[in-house]
């Protein structure tokens, strides 16, 4: 199993954007990459009244893969915003966590590289004690962890590549979201020397700010482009392989 698990230092931070950057920059480039949304919380009705997750569209779509193709991408989505531990309880679903992660192993056997989207933070539950961190644990999949620029960023991000250290998960890197090169000021450059130091860490890209791009929209036009300008493509490569 090669790829990338895609985690962060909380929700809304944009690990979706980043996957599908990701994803979008080794489709451009001639990799039969797969993406994995293996649990999705917030999910909406499609035409058909069928509950779809919009982050596994985006995903879909960034990656060039078709509808029926959705099974290997999301197969668990909920209803309710909500970490999926407590959605799933909710709506009366039982969350069969060692199927959700042979689930992932099948659909990476069809790709040259899997990208696989975490939910939330690391310690986000996903079903009762079972965690995000459990799941990259058992997949084996070197992280990258998406953190925002703006002040507190510094703590998150720390706390959250110790606690990944703590239980001996490997990673990658961390890529900086939402960095607008236009208002870069003391706090976020000092920011970003900061977590590299504290963290030991390399910093795998700054990705901007952008209005062409829609995770709700599924709008990724010009994707796998910001990715090759604004992420290190090549390094996320090999961290892929190993």
């Amino acid at each position: 199993m090669k790829g990338l698990f895609i985690t962060a230092t909380d929700t809304e931070v944009g690990k979706t954007v980043i996957t599908g950057a990701i994803a979008a920059a080794l489709k451009a480039r001639g990799v039969r990459v797969g993406v994995v949304k293996p649990l999705a919380s917030g999910g909406v009705a499609n035409q058909r009244g069928q509950l779809v997750a919009e982050d596994a569209t985006f995903l879909m779509k960034a990656a060039g893969m078709a509808e029926d193709q959705r099974a290997l991408v999301n197969s668990i989505c909920l209803q309710l915003s909500l970490t999926p531990a407590v959605a799933a309880m909710q709506a009366g679903v039982h969350i069969d966590m060692p199927e959700v992660i042979s689930s992932c192993r099948y659909s990476a056997e069809k790709f040259e590289q899997v990208l696989v989207e975490g939910v939330g933070g690391i310690i986000a539950p996903l079903w009762e004690d079972y965690l995000v961190a459990d799941m990259m644990a058992e997949l084996g999949l070197p992280a990258v962890i998406v953190t925002r620029p703006n002040l507190g960023t510094i703590n998150h991000t720390v706390l959250t590549v110790e606690y990944a250290k703590q239980r001996g998960l490997k990673l990658a890197g961390i890529i900086i979201n939402r960095w607008n090169s236009d208002q870069i000021g003391l706090l976020e450059q000092s920011n970003l020397e900061y977590i590299e130091r504290l963290t030991g860490l390399p910093i795998l890209g700054k990705f901007p700010v952008t209005a062409t791009i829609s995770v709700p929209e599924a709008r990724v036009d010009g994707l796998a482009e910001l990715a090759e300008q604004h992420l290190d493509i090549d390094r996320l490569l090999a961290a892929m392989e190993g």
